[in-house]
């Protein structure tokens, strides 16, 4: 009977990210490269890890596994711009395995880092400028996607994220908090998205959609650092609520403030 509800817990953490990283990623399709890359942004995969990992760890561990995941998002985002500027000359799976390097290389100086969330804030706030600035010249704010991705690919990635999350948050007491917030920051959902757009709409629409993605990435951070506050001061899924609430609101405004751009 144990053996049965650990393998049903597996299981309903495997279908309930997968349902969000295809739902996000069907969103990005349809709606367009820089309404997707906002919505990108939305923790997509870090809300079901986070959720599971709230039933199962202490507070303590939470609050400190939030933390890292924050300082990881800098490598997050240079997962994000390695891969924008890769696919400029690049197939999917080369421009793939350049942004995945970068991404291991930055989420191992990013290990080293001590946990102070004001450092985590600091470090994803500069990055986030930075790779915005040196990535808009390359930007064709006239790039659509012109249709929806399609079902079989994304069934495909949402069921390997599924597998992630559920790995991860089933580890997490033998990998520790410093190694599972960095695990959850690993941009699978950004790479669904990332080689779905490029696989179908070409390098122009993915290079639109990753440059929005990056400040939809704020969205992220916001989750972060309210999961690592909130849960040590009150109820923890009442404080993983409040994230998901701050992160979406968030990520409204980013798309509120892209639509105001543009019109």
């Amino acid at each position: 009977m144990e053996h049965f509800s650990v393998n049903a817990a597996l299981l309903i953490r495997m279908l309930c990210t997968a349902i969000v990283v295809i739902g996000v990623s069907w969103s990005v399709g349809a709606f367009g490269p820089i309404i997707g890359g906002a919505l990108a942004g939305l923790p997509m995969v870090m809300g079901p890890a986070f959720f599971f990992l709230v039933r199962q760890a202490p507070v303590d561990f939470v609050s400190l596994t939030a933390t890292y995941t924050l300082i990881s998002l800098a490598a997050t985002q240079a997962f994000v711009l390695a891969y924008l500027f890769a696919s400029r000359r690049h197939r999917p799976l080369a421009s793939l395995a350049i942004a995945f390097g970068a991404w291991v290389i930055t989420a191992a100086l990013c290990r080293m880092l001590p946990p102070y969330l004001w450092l985590g804030v600091a470090l994803f706030v500069v990055v986030t400028w930075g790779a915005i600035r040196v990535s808009r010249p390359f930007v064709d704010r006239t790039a659509g996607t012109g249709g929806k991705a399609g079902w079989p690919l994304l069934l495909l990635r949402g069921a390997l994220a599924g597998v992630m999350v559920a790995s991860i948050t089933t580890a997490s007491g033998w990998l520790g908090a410093s190694s599972a917030g960095i695990l959850l920051a690993f941009p699978i959902g950004y790479t669904v998205i990332a080689t779905t757009i490029h696989e179908r709409y070409g390098s122009a629409s993915v290079i639109a959609t990753l440059h929005a993605a990056l400040l939809g990435g704020c969205s992220l951070a916001v989750f972060c650092f309210c999961v690592a506050v909130f849960v040590q001061h009150m109820e923890p899924m009442v404080g993983l609520l409040l994230a998901t609430v701050a992160s979406m609101l968030t990520t409204t405004a980013l798309v509120l403030r892209t639509r105001l751009r543009r019109g």
